[in-house]
This record gives structure tokens, C-alpha cells and sequence, in this order.
């Protein structure tokens, strides 16, 4: 691996690190959620009346839902064109993968064709742009992938006192549903495996042992709060 590729690895692994590329191929349904700056205007007419402070640009997420049509390119150069129909007229973007503009893609429906460019739909409508749903083997495996554990009821824990847990990290633990030190203690095998695949860990729930610090933690927290329950009593 020369110089250039491994910069390159770099910068994908931190696009990784904050979020997942799920599998997906041309003929896909995918829901693109991309992030928007909003460019703040400051009114001219209110220079020196003290209403002209300079405001932070707002950030919003974009939902673009529509049709996988291309995948080209490769590394952190590769990118993926969606197409939908707006107000009648076929709208279409690239997006590339790698980029940080982009927070989350979701796979909602998954085709099957035989091509791997699907632009003939630039020129069909209606019925004769219609893709088959995929309903194979391959479809089931990838549509029962790990998503996520079910969020648990009460106050989040401060997962970020786990060694190896950063606030980024914790941030996108929740967003898997993980929000407590009792359910990274009792994480099994095939959780730990599912949760650093998804969250691109790179072996770091075993190599931090998250669950010894999860169990320490809720250790200590029940020592904690023994006192105060002999007081009530």
C-alpha cells in the first residue's frame, strides 16, 4: 500500500467511524439523508443597531429517497447516482460515499436486474420503469442484518466513562439503540461482533473490554445508591 492509498484509508475510516455504508447495488431503493447548511443573511439595515451579531449557519438533514442506478468508481473516490420522479420530471444526484455531507443511507427496498447501469430509465415511465423486488436468499440474509438493539425505558447513561468510548462513539451507540452500562454488560459474543461491525470498532469492545468496565460501573453505581436506600428505610 503506497502513501496515497493509505491516506485515502485514512479518511475513509473516519467517514466509518462515524457511520455505516450498508450493502446496497443498482436497482436499490435507497433514503439518502443528506446534511444542509443554511446560509445565514444578516440584514444590512441593521448594521449599528445591535441586532447585526453574526449567527452560526443552521445544519438540517435532507431526506432523497429514489432509485440506485450506477455505482462507479472505486475507494474514496466511488460514488452512487439516485434517480426519483419529482412533479413528473426524473430528478437525478451522485452522491459520493465517502463524503461527510451525507448522515445516514438506508436501504428501504431492494430490486432485482441484470444490469449494472440502469440508465434505460432515463427514457421509460409508469409501468415499464417498474423494478422487481429482490426476494432471494442473498435479499433475506442482507434485509436481517444487525440493525440495532431495541432502546431500553429511563435516563441515558454517560457511556463515554467507558475507556475507548469517545462522545462520537457514545453519540452513535445510541443511535443503535445502546444507552445503558447493563446492556454492554451483557453483551454476547454475537453482539460484540455485531456492534463493532456496524460501528467499524475495530475490535475495540475486546480490546478496551467494555463489558469488565460496563460491570465495574454498574458495580460501583449500586454502592452508590445502597446508602441512600438504608436512609429512606
Amino acid at each position: 500500500m503506497n502513501i496515497i492509498q493509505q491516506l485515502e484509508r485514512e479518511q475513509m475510516d473516519a467517514v466509518l467511524a462515524k457511520r455505516n455504508v450498508p450493502a446496497f447495488s443498482p436497482g436499490d431503493t435507497v433514503k439518502v439523508m443528506v446534511r444542509v447548511i443554511d446560509e445565514v443573511i444578516i440584514d444590512p439595515k441593521a448594521k449599528n443597531t445591535g441586532k447585526e451579531k453574526p449567527k452560526q449557519a443552521a445544519e438540517r438533514l435532507q431526506a432523497y429517497e429514489g432509485l440506485v442506478i450506477a455505482r462507479s468508481g472505486a475507494g474514496i473516490n466511488e460514488s452512487f447516482t439516485v434517480r426519483k420522479i419529482s412533479y413528473g420530471e426524473g430528478v437525478e444526484r451522485v452522491f459520493p460515499i465517502y463524503t461527510p455531507f451525507i448522515a445516514e443511507i438506508e436501504v428501504i427496498r431492494r430490486g432485482a436486474v441484470r444490469r449494472a447501469k440502469l440508465y434505460y430509465l432515463r427514457g421509460r415511465r409508469g409501468r415499464a420503469a417498474r423494478i422487481f423486488e429482490r426476494t432471494d436468499a442473498r435479499a433475506k440474509k442482507l434485509n436481517a442484518a444487525f440493525k440495532g438493539f431495541k432502546k431500553p425505558k429511563g435516563e441515558t447513561d454517560n457511556l463515554a466513562a467507558i475507556n475507548g468510548v469517545t462522545p462520537e462513539i457514545a453519540a452513535r451507540l445510541h443511535g443503535i439503540g445502546v444507552i445503558k452500562y447493563e446492556q454492554i454488560a451483557n453483551f454476547s459474543g454475537d453482539d460484540i461482533i455485531n456492534v463493532d461491525e456496524t460501528l467499524n470498532l475495530k475490535g475495540g469492545i475486546e480490546a478496551n473490554n467494555w463489558v469488565s468496565q460496563a460491570r465495574d460501573l454498574l458495580t460501583a453505581a449500586d454502592a452508590a445508591a445502597a446508602p441512600t436506600e438504608e436512609a429512606k428505610a
